[in-house]
């Protein structure tokens, strides 16, 4: 029996990454990203196809779908994807990903016939703290700065959409691990534990707070909403999150005592004052060139406190937190980390708080789709002038027809390898086919010739590009390279080959083996070739 299928957006990110490790031997993951697998240290398997592209490309989204389509569809889709960070400012990116990026999703995701559309929200999409009480399920998302806005946004498309697609919405807390990875509680520990000026400071009376989350806890949360989603109504809240909230103080006490043995007596800073010094660390910062972590519109925030009830959720899905995650028993463990291993702590979460909004491959990838005709143009115009010559002879006896078939497909198959960050995918091709190429007659020289007038053509429309003018390395390693690979292939193959006569082809191969369907064995083949990784 097939396994189930998922497609996960933002799984580069910090929940996707440990959800991929956890369900990776029980689903076939569809992995959406705009980083690389090695780049964001996301587990390989066989099991996970990565999908390199921008949410907020609606062209290059579209072609991720029905390539997710053409290998089978999924049941559900969790869209984690979004754009955050703590400068307060109202970045296009913000719009871009969290909205229209968003938008894009559930509008494609329509033809996949899922079973649940799940968005990743915030509870700090939320205002607080409330007159009413705790956050819960049926708090509306009011929040003032521009994530909860966006975030608003994504809840209001979401729900316009439950009657054709069957969706919820997850309000996360501050999600963290053993090694912290959540900047603002990065930067307090950093601080409290350092030899600054600072390092004894409270904001206010250190009465600020937020629910936590350890990741361990969101995975076996977002495992237990997968077990049963067919519970849960069109567009219905739910809340991944600790009850109730833990203050400055409290993580204060608790990490300088485990840091030094005794907890620290802190020293309140009136708001006012707190407000001043902002104002003179954002003066600071402007005149340096490096802005302080903590801005301006935090200190509307300062001894507010997010409390959270989320007994609804808990008792929707049988679930609640471990009691042994809790961020008052779990501190300790960080504390630790942060003490014994402090190159890898810094690292780490110094990669959660480095924001990379350009991504050089996205930017090929839409020039490849941009530049599709002429490139194939290019190309079908140099095969012609070769096989005239007499060095591409048996590509010069194919109907025009056929030839822009197979030029068309291979800039197709180069395009998916930049989209998917598989390097091997035209070599996983020609190794297919190279038995029915060598029994027709085309020579190794041929074939390979043929390659490289392809790598000249694509290179030499990307080198056009204004956009594409300082990614000459990247261009190399994302067109370049593969091709080259290719090549190698073809030499390797035809040796093969010859010294065993050409007796079968891969295409001699039934589609129907093993008592499979052909769309089975067809879904399948895609499906390899979209988790083969270089």
């Amino acid at each position: 029996m097939p396994r189930p299928a998922l497609i996960v957006t933002g799984a580069s990110g910090f929940v996707g990454r440990h959800l991929l490790e956890d369900l990776k031997d029980e689903y076939r993951i569809f992995a959406i990203a705009r980083r690389s697998q090695r780049e964001c240290g996301a587990p390989v398997h066989p099991n996970i196809a990565w999908m390199q592209v921008d949410i907020g490309d609606i062209d290059g989204l579209a072609r991720t779908f029905r390539e997710i389509a053409s290998a089978g569809g999924a049941r559900v889709l969790l869209h984690l994807a979004a754009y955050y960070d703590y400068a307060g400012e109202h970045r296009p990116e913000y719009r871009r990903t969290n909205v229209e990026g968003t938008k894009n999703v559930l509008e494609l995701a329509r033809s996949l016939d899922l079973e649940r559309f799940v968005f990743a929200s915030s509870v700090a999409a939320c205002e607080f703290p409330r007159r009413e009480g705790p956050i819960t399920e049926a708090t509306p998302p009011d929040g003032r700065h521009i994530y909860a806005w966006s975030k608003r946004e994504g809840e209001r498309l979401v729900l316009e959409q439950r009657d054709s697609v069957p969706t919820c919405i997850v309000r996360f807390g501050a999600v963290y691990s053993d090694w912290c990875e959540y900047p603002p509680l990065y930067v307090f520990l950093n601080t409290w534990l350092g030899g600054s000026l600072r390092a004894r400071i409270l904001a206010g009376r250190g009465r600020s707070a937020i629910p936590y989350i350890h990741i361990r806890d969101v995975v076996a949360f977002l495992r237990r909403l997968l077990l049963r989603r067919e519970l849960l109504k069109p567009g219905e809240v739910l809340i991944a999150s600790t009850t109730g909230c833990t203050s400055h103080r409290t993580l204060f006490e608790l990490a300088t005592r485990s840091y030094t043995g005794s907890a620290r007596r802190p020293v309140p800073c009136p708001v006012p004052l707190c407000g001043a010094g902002m104002v003179f660390m954002s003066a600071l910062g402007k005149l340096r060139g490096r802005m302080p972590f903590e801005r301006l519109w935090m200190y509307h925030y300062i001894d507010r406190r997010m409390e959270v009830d989320n007994s609804q959720t808990r008792a929707r899905l049988d679930w609640s937190p471990s009691p042994r995650h809790q961020m008052e028993r779990r501190l300790p463990f960080l504390i630790e980390r942060f003490k014994s291993e402090p190159v890898e702590w810094h690292a780490r979460n110094a990669a959660v708080m480095r924001k990379d909004i350009a991504r050089p491959d996205l930017a090929i990838l839409k020039a490849l789709v941009t530049e599709e005709n002429q490139i194939i143009g290019s190309l079908v115009a140099r095969v012609s002038e070769e096989a005239a010559g007499g060095r591409l002879p048996s590509y010069g006896a194919m109907e025009d027809s056929e030839l822009v078939w197979l030029v068309r497909l291979l800039h197709r198959l180069l395009l998916t390898s930049v989209q998917t960050s598989n390097r091997m995918l035209l070599v996983n091709y020609l190794e297919v086919t190279g038995g029915s190429r060598f029994k027709a007659g085309f020579s190794v020289d041929e074939v390979c010739l043929f390659l490289q007038a392809m790598n000249d053509a694509v290179v030499a429309a990307l080198r056009r590009r204004v956009d594409l003018k300082r990614l000459e390395r990247e261009v190399f390693d994302r067109i370049t390279v593969p091709i080259e690979l290719a090549m190698e292939e073809v030499r390797g193959q035809y040796e093969r080959l010859e010294e065993r006569g050409a007796t079968m082809s891969g295409d001699d191969v039934e589609a129907g083996e093993n008592g499979r369907t052909a769309r089975e064995s067809i879904e399948s083949t895609i499906w390899n070739c979209l988790v083969q990784r270089s």
